[in-house]
């Protein structure tokens, strides 16, 4: 997780008995986050490009400096969660569920439909994601996300998951009246997609040896505490493996590069005053309000 505390910016770690600054034991070995916070939100690509961020790196770590040394633990009531990384894409799989194909009157395509939101979309916990009314309805996606951890180009399937290094959770915030009227006229989905504010991501980064095996878990969303999607990522048509080895043939993935592995059934509008909660079991609980960024301009 990376966080606010103190007037700082660090990193925190939950080794399973508690929560661990280790944005303090690597300053204490000489990695100053500091001198990275010249651009704060993209310091978590350069430790994973370093690989500081691997989970054996971060357990012998704590193991040999958290023994004992109650210097580098943290409450969690003094951890406020921001947006773990600014990843340089977020890669996007449209009807990877056959449900939610359904809903929106499609079949599953016969390859996956990949689009991308762009760097003015990722927020973090707690952070308003932005419903314009101008645009019509606007609805929630909640999806599994995929953090890249080391650069892929034409990986098979097979390969694919070294190139993990952890999942997290997105919600792929879609202006669904403005989707279909682009889509009726042949025109890219763009803007309905990629309007800023429109993909949280977060609360923390799950590496696979906590995470998996990720058969059985679910996600859920409720908007002001109402269910609005549950659905098993069993019913995912690709799987993680294939959508990168479709994703990297013709798109290079770099580090810290994010993978939204699509929605189930169940999406609705969200509008200004609303309380929208992605969980996913074993992953954590994204919760963002909901502002109407047109009424600044009324």
């Amino acid at each position: 997780m990376r966080f606010n505390s103190s007037h700082r910016t660090s990193i925190a770690v939950n080794d399973g008995s508690g929560w661990i600054d280790y944005g303090a034991i690597l300053e204490y070995q000489g990695i100053s986050l500091t001198a990275l916070e010249i651009d704060a939100d993209r310091f978590i690509i350069h430790l994973l490009k370093s690989g500081e961020l691997e989970p054996e790196i971060i357990r012998n770590n704590i193991d040999i400096f958290n023994t004992d040394n109650e210097s580098f633990s943290i409450q969690e009531n003094e951890l406020t969660p921001i947006l773990p990384l600014r990843p340089g894409k977020v890669v996007c799989v449209a009807r990877n569920w056959e449900d939610h194909a359904k809903e929106g009157g499609h079949n599953l395509p016969e390859n996956p439909v990949i689009f991308v939101k762009t760097d003015n979309c990722p927020i973090g916990p707690n952070e308003p994601i932005f419903a314009p009314s101008e645009l019509g309805r606007v609805d929630h996606e909640g999806e599994l996300g995929v953090v890249i951890g080391r650069k892929v180009s034409r990986v098979k399937a097979d390969s694919a998951l070294k190139y993990v290094h952890s999942y997290t959770i997105v919600n792929d915030v879609t202006a669904r009246a403005h989707q279909r009227m682009l889509a009726d006229h042949g025109w890219p989905w763009f803007v309905a997609k990629s309007m800023d504010n429109s993909a949280p991501i977060g609360p923390w980064l799950v590496t696979p040896d906590e995470a998996e095996p990720l058969d059985g878990k679910r996600i859920r969303v409720t908007v002001n505490g109402e269910l609005r999607q549950n659905g098993s990522l069993d019913d995912m048509h690709w799987k993680i493996p294939e959508l990168i080895e479709a994703i990297s043939r013709y798109i290079t993935l770099n580090v810290g590069d994010v993978i939204a592995t699509g929605t189930p059934s169940g999406v609705g509008p969200i509008q200004e005053g609303d309380i929208v909660e992605v969980t996913i079991n074993g992953i954590g609980v994204l919760t963002n309000p909901v502002s109407d960024p047109s009424k600044d301009n009324r």
